[in-house]
């Protein structure tokens, strides 16, 4: 890695190393304990009054180990107040210039995704916690006076999941520490053990972290010099030893890393954090570009395809973005200003301008796209930056074939079918109700006599609620050879609608959950939630509605609870689902099958076809609120 010019300052010494290190076993909170983290963390200070050679007297060591982990221990506990005495007030005052934090134990994400992590002394009614992100935020201003701490590494042995645990089990309160001006000359490195919405793994043979064990490994035998120079090559070993792991079955998280520059959290692109200064030559945006590009960007909420666009501004600079597939902010202009920080390959690209060219290129109003891509070409010219390529074209919508049954009577529904390929036209209907049996066969009939000229790849079921359970993808249709038959769903994407349902209260959430997907993409750490079935409790669909995500649920449940589950779908206006349909074979947990840890939402469609292929029955529901043909007479 590239390292900072000689002479620009000191080298990191053990002796201005100071350190914070957390191990919570033992919390207040009934069925909250944990064995391993006071072990590993006891590991890491062994490691850096070893090898690492801080003085002991640097090291804040603060233990609460379960009562048999205990023998020995010599440390105080890891409280509220002893760790806020020690990060808060002792620490900030010490003459150092390295400051490491490590922290093992229980951890959570609130809905800012702020890392709370549970102190010992936390009971279940009042969760007190220290809010690590908050106190990074503040380590890198001027509430730590001086010059002092000119590097801070925090590394969290820790679980990264919803502070909605168990429905709301925990009760924690806001805690925000005060925040000074910003200190820029300050660089922060944060390893977190696992990805937004995952949970850390233990090794159970030794009680211990796996995270930590992997990472203590390749820290051995380095000095403190050393481990800082190449803490980013470190991080991305650890990285590659889990997905070793992953793929041979030994462990389901992915270990993350962060560099900040400044005091907002805004990263460093480019792969280190001990260069002083950004490579010379990068082009950004003049106070004129910023001046058009507020106007042209205020008052513009987040369109679809933003994060489409905001990837695209890396590939154009040769670069790779940021990990996690979530955008900065939910503003634009915060998210321009994001990329503006941002340092790719080829400093010739300021990577706003094919942001905005490719949202220009989607964008449905003519007038705003012609005025956006005039900016991009103005200011690419008055910059002297390279000529940009076009976008790549947005994917063409698959061909659908729309199928809606309106229940009349017992057992009977009126059939229309609709086809869509950029516009809705309806191609058929019944002219009196009929049982399910006459359906497929109206539906093989003419998926039959259409197979020459429009056949579908999609065939998306309207159905009132009582046919969710229809298992509607394992029908059988004629091929038209002899009295040959395939699975419906495994020569076509089936997917179920239910849109009769998304009305009243769920209309809304519905409606914001998909404009959400649509901007998001379908691989943000928040567009999925998994439910089992303790998770299927009276306030599930409060959960689900609270924010825009989650957008898709994985419902691995059992037979009996799978009607309880869709109500808290549609009640929470989740408009994307999967859960399976009874088979004696279907044991498989959908996280699995699906390989959730790496899933892109958008792909399930095409996905489940080909697992339904392989004998895995699975339903999904894909609820699209702007695919909906208009309702008209049967009779006219």
């Amino acid at each position: 890695m590239t390292e900072a010019p000689a002479g620009c300052e000191p080298p990191i010494t053990p002796e201005r190393t100071f350190a914070l290190v957390v191990g919570v076993e033992s919390y207040e909170i009934g069925g909250f304990d944990l064995s391993g983290p006071a072990r590993d963390a006891t590991r890491f200070a062994d490691w850096l009054t070893g090898t690492a050679g801080v003085p002991q007297a640097n090291v804040r060591l603060l233990l609460s180990p379960l009562a048999r982990n205990a023998n020995g221990v010599t440390a105080d506990p890891a409280t509220q107040k002893c760790v806020e005495d020690a990060l808060l007030k002792d620490l900030p005052q010490r003459d150092g210039d390295l400051l490491w934090i490590y922290w093992a134990g229980h951890g959570f994400l609130d809905r800012a995704h702020q890392l709370l992590l549970p102190y010992s002394d936390a009971t279940a009614a009042h969760t007190t916690h220290l809010n690590l992100t908050s106190a990074l935020r503040m380590w890198q201003s001027t509430t730590v006076g001086g010059a002092r701490f000119r590097r801070v590494a925090a590394i969290a042995d820790a679980c990264r999941i919803d502070s909605r645990w168990k429905g709301g089990r925990l009760g924690f309160g806001a805690v925000e520490y005060p925040v000074g001006q910003p200190v820029t000359a300050r660089r922060q490195f944060v390893l977190y053990a696992a990805r937004p919405g995952e949970a850390a793994g233990n090794r159970a043979e030794l009680e211990a972290g796996q995270f930590t064990d992997t990472l203590l490994k390749r820290l051995d035998r380095l000095t403190v010099a050393e481990a800082v120079r190449d803490l980013v090559d470190i991080a991305r070993a650890v990285q590659g030893d889990f997905a070793t792991m992953k793929a041979d079955g030994r462990a389901w998280q992915e270990p993350t890393f962060e560099i900040a520059t400044g005091w907002d959290e805004a990263p460093l692109y480019g792969g280190g954090w001990t260069e002083p200064h950004a490579p010379s030559g990068a082009r950004v945006l003049d106070p004129l570009a910023w001046t058009e590009l507020g106007e042209l960007l205020g008052g513009y909420r987040t369109p679809p395809h933003t994060y489409e666009a905001y990837r695209w501004a890396f590939e154009v600079a040769g670069s790779a973005p940021p990990p996690g597939h979530r955008l900065p902010s939910a503003q634009l202009t915060e998210i321009a200003r994001d990329l503006n920080n941002r340092q790719g390959t080829r400093p010739g690209v300021p990577l706003v301008l094919p942001f905005v060219q490719h949202l220009a290129s989607r964008s449905p109003l003519s007038d705003w796209a012609a005025s956006a891509n005039a900016w991009v070409e103005r200011t690419r010219e008055r910059l002297n930056a390279d000529p940009l390529p076009p976008p790549p074209p947005k994917p063409p919508e698959p061909p659908a074939l729309h199928v809606r049954l309106t229940p009349e009577g017992d057992d009977e529904y009126w059939l229309q079918l609709w086809a869509y390929q950029g516009y809705f036209e309806n191609v058929g209907e019944s002219e009196r109700p009929m049982d399910l049996d006459a359906v497929r066969t109206a539906l093989g009939e003419h998926l039959l006599t259409h197979a020459a000229s429009a056949l579908p790849q999609r065939i998306e079921f309207h159905v009132p609620y009582e046919l969710l359970q229809e298992p509607f993808e394992t029908w059988q249709i004629p091929t038209g050879r002899r009295n040959r038959t395939v699975v419906l769903g495994c020569r076509y994407e089936v997917v179920l609608r239910c849109p009769e349902e998304r009305q009243g209260l769920t209309e809304e959430p519905w409606r914001a959950k998909w404009q959400w997907y649509e901007t998001n993409g379908g691989r943000h750490s928040d567009a999925v939630h998994h439910v089992c079935d303790t998770d299927v409790t009276d306030d599930l669909a409060d959960v689900l509605q609270l924010d825009e995500p989650p957008v898709c649920v994985l419902a691995d449940v059992t037979e009996p609870v799978i009607p309880d589950a869709l109500d808290a779908i549609l009640d929470g206006g989740i408009p994307i689902a999967v859960w399976r349909r009874p088979s004696p074979a279907t044991t498989e947990p959908l996280r699995n099958a699906l390989e959730a840890d790496s899933l892109d939402v958008t792909e399930l469609p095409k996905k489940l076809k080909y697992l339904r292929v392989r004998r895995r029955p699975l339903a999904l529901l894909w609820d699209n609120p702007g695919r909906i043909p208009d309702r008209r007479s049967l009779s006219s």
